[in-house]
């Protein structure tokens, strides 16, 4: 009888045993849910790159849907003053809006979804909105690239790179790069300089302020604003 016993409660054992497998390793749990997938980016389309827009005051603003997306939020920047103005919540791909003729803009558009907290940042593009008849634009301000605004680098020879463009495919750009450690920089290290990159050797720790100033051939310039490094012994 004693051994009958032994029997059931090993049989009851392996039971219980085999059942917590069947519930996915004994500790009762679930699969967590697959990760929400995140927004990707927007396509830009209309006003074009590197364009004049001819459509006065009231600029339509188009872009490709992306993926995930629930909303866009639009960011145009007014490159002269540097002033930001911004449009969320648009739940289609085209926009109508109000801006001051004569200016060189650029613009952005970001994905959101109501089911992440990510986001997706399209390219930004760059035109001028028409004013008053001109024979010449003046370029766009160059985007400073590297070293990166509040970057830290090491004392010596850093690489000084930026990008620019100007409606007027015909003009010719030269560069004047300024660096220092006042803000905003005073000393001028090149002047009509021809390609977008330059190795420049600091030195002393410290903080430093550079910007460069785009001009074409017309006499027309434009100014990049200013970013600042810090140069530590790392």
């Amino acid at each position: 009888m004693k051994k009958l016993k032994y029997i059931l409660f090993l049989s009851l054992i392996v039971l219980i045993s085999c059942k917590g497998k069947e519930g996915g390793g004994g500790d009762g749990g679930v699969d967590p849910p697959p990760p929400v997938p995140a927004p990707t980016v927007a396509t830009l389309s209309a006003p074009a790159k590197d364009s004049e827009c001819l459509d006065g005051e009231n600029v339509e603003f188009k872009w490709n849907a992306s993926q995930n997306t629930d909303s866009y939020e639009i960011i145009i920047k007014n490159l002269l003053t540097q002033s930001i103005q911004s449009q969320t919540g648009l739940t289609t791909t085209s926009v109508t809006i109000n801006l001051e003729k004569g200016n060189p803009y650029s613009w952005q558009i970001i994905s959101k979804s109501n089911s992440t907290t990510e986001t997706a940042a399209s390219d930004k593009w760059k035109f001028y909105l028409k004013g008053d008849p001109v024979s010449n634009y003046s370029p766009f301000p160059a985007d400073l690239i590297s070293p990166k605004a509040e970057s830290t680098v090491s004392p010596g020879s850093i690489k000084f790179e930026w990008s620019a463009s100007d409606v007027d495919s015909g003009d010719t750009l030269t560069f004047d790069v300024y660096i220092d450690t006042s803000n905003p920089p005073t000393t001028r290290i090149k002047a009509n300089y021809t390609t977008t990159s330059l190795d420049h050797t600091l030195n002393d720790v410290g903080t430093y302020y550079w910007k460069v100033i785009t001009k074409d051939n017309s006499g027309s310039n434009s100014d990049s604003g200013v970013s600042k490094l810090s140069l530590i012994h790392i």
